[in-house]
């Protein structure tokens, strides 16, 4: 997943553009309701099934106004139960439908770890969203509480990104959250310690199988 305008995956890494992402002020995710979890899922899937029906995808409208303000999102797809794709951003730069439609997009076709979703697939898929809280910077390590926070990396030029719910599935105590973010983003492990930019957020996080 990545920051400023670039888009990571959700244990990934990528280039610093220079500027730390500015998280959009509003916080989403705590406005959400079930009809709004299951409209962005939905969304999410005819997003991609409408690429493999007619090579289009339909437009990110008719969305109430909590779906229309500002945040960042992930969408992680399963296949049986294993990671299949998960690609979002960070930074709340556009509305959350659109995002969740351009990130199904991603994390479908684009993730670099898998090869691409195939229409076959499309049925053992399981849809997972991430809706993010704004962004917030921290002084230092200590201020990341595991299995709360996701957390974002930026040093040397380089940032990388976990979701909370990464470090808990991984068992992860936060000496090991920063460790592993150092090494996906390209740096040494321990790079947290010195002169490293930290920031936490948190995330509502649902799936179809919530409303089956």
């Amino acid at each position: 997943m990545g920051y400023g305008a670039v888009v990571l995956t959700a244990d990934g890494e990528g280039k610093d553009p220079g500027v730390f992402p500015q998280a959009a002020k509003t916080d989403v995710s705590a406005t959400l309701t079930p009809s709004d979890k299951k409209n962005l899922l939905s969304f999410a899937r005819e997003t991609i099934s409408h690429l493999f029906l007619a090579d289009t995808t339909p437009l990110a409208r008719n969305f109430n106004a909590a779906l229309q303000q500002l945040s960042g999102g992930f969408v992680t797809l399963k296949k049986r139960g294993e990671l299949r794709g998960c690609i979002g951003r960070v930074i709340g730069d556009e509305p959350l439908g659109k995002i969740i439609g351009t990130m199904a997009i991603q994390a479908a076709f684009n993730d670099v770890r898998f090869n691409p979703l195939t229409a076959d697939e499309l049925n053992d898929i399981e849809i997972e969203i991430s809706v993010l809280t704004p962004m917030k910077p921290v002084a230092g390590a200590a201020d990341i509480v595991v299995g709360r926070d996701g957390a974002l990396l930026g040093k040397d030029n380089h940032q990388a990104v976990f979701l909370p719910q990464v470090a808990a599935e991984q068992k992860w105590n936060r000496e090991e959250l920063l460790d592993n973010l150092c090494r996906k983003a390209g740096l040494e492990t321990g790079c947290w310690k010195k002169d490293a930019q930290l920031s936490t957020f948190q995330a509502v996080v649902f799936s179809e199988s919530e409303f089956r």
